[in-house]
């Protein structure tokens, strides 16, 4: 099974982009907004849309694997990258991303993922195009073999699939 086509589209995230700089420095909260000019590079506004960018693999068989790229809440600082545009991130991706995408042979996920870290490309917010990317491959492959996600990253990796709940850390707003 190959890749045919990428195809990708911009959105919005579930939450906000904060200028964490802004902020801290005192900027004035005021409903969902803050009031005060943005202090960290590639910021409008001190909180603005969270944007993102869905990742479409078209498969030979016409089956369409996915993938997200997204910022965080806290984008240029503590050595995140800047804050990106989607547009520009859908530009790269349907470029050079697509490139390297097109005619890849979906036979296991990790030697993908690992070819996919050592690319040199110089986009925007490449860890981002990377997450979204990796997430969209290990789709496909997992579509091709009739697995899980969760089933290809077991076996490619020499684990199990866990059979009870595994704890994460999520925030969602300021209030943890």
């Amino acid at each position: 099974m190959k890749i045919v086509d990428v195809v990708s589209s911009p959105g919005l995230t579930g939450f906000f982009a904060d200028d964490q700089k802004a902020i801290k420095e005192g900027a004035i909260p005021d409903g969902f907004i803050y009031r005060g000019e943005p202090k960290t590079p590639g910021f409008s506004t001190i909180r603005q849309p969270g944007e993102s960018v869905s990742v479409m693999l078209v498969l030979e068989d016409g089956q369409v694997a996915y993938g997200d790229c997204a910022t965080v809440q806290y984008s240029g600082v503590g050595g995140r990258h800047p804050v990106f545009k989607s547009k520009d991130l859908v530009r790269c991706i349907e470029g050079e991303w697509a490139e390297w995408l097109r005619g890849i042979s979906l036979d296991q996920f990790r030697p993908l993922a690992e070819q996919l870290d050592q690319l040199p490309f110089n986009s925007p917010s490449p860890k981002a195009i990377r997450y979204g990317i990796s997430q969209a491959l290990l789709d496909a492959v997992a579509r091709y073999k009739k697995l899980t996600m969760a089933e290809v990253i077991a076996q490619e990796y020499g684990t199990n699939v866990s059979v009870k709940p595994i704890p994460i850390f999520a925030q969602s707003g300021d209030d943890d």
